[in-house]
């Protein structure tokens, strides 16, 4: 775990929370210091209320080319702040996939765009490696869900953004 003497502060003037920053693995400390340009977990989550959004997080198994399969995040219903916490935090525009052998297509599929995310490995990979990965995306779930109205309810393991 890393110590820090100063804590992030978000561009609407609240600071990360001392315990939660301290509870935090060093992934969601990383992905909480590439976010300050934008507001807090708390104010994106109370904007997303508002606007009566439920933003959801689909995190699948995807076999993207014969020898490479990757770990993929898609999340719902974005729009600002949200949009901007994913986009600094290598998330990218996509169409939803359709399941583990059929990807999201390009961006321009607007009624099913969602922001994705992807954690590639080979298929031949140690599974001590695989499982690390895993853990990885755990902890990502875990920061992510501070951002969504619905928390961990709006995390689906093993699902796939239900088509419109």
């Amino acid at each position: 775990m890393t110590s820090v003497k100063s804590l992030p502060v978000y561009s609407c003037g609240h600071e990360h929370l001392r315990d939660a920053y301290d509870r935090a693995d060093d992934h969601s400390q990383t992905l909480s210091w590439a976010a300050t340009s934008l507001p807090c977990s708390e104010c994106c989550r109370a904007s997303l209320k508002n606007l009566d959004l439920s933003p959801q997080v689909y995190v699948n198994l995807q076999q993207l080319s014969p020898g490479m399969a990757a770990f993929v995040i898609e999340v719902s219903e974005v729009v600002q702040p949200l949009d901007g916490v994913l986009h600094l935090t290598g998330y990218s525009h996509r169409a939803a996939s359709k399941d583990e052998l059929h990807p999201g297509g390009d961006a321009f599929d607007v009624p099913g765009a969602v922001w994705r995310k992807e954690y590639w490995f080979a298929n031949e990979t140690e599974p001590m490696h695989v499982v690390a990965l895993l853990r990885h995306l755990k902890q990502e779930m875990r920061w992510l869900e501070t951002y969504l109205p619905d928390g961990e309810l709006a995390v689906h393991f093993a699902d796939f953004v239900p088509p419109k």
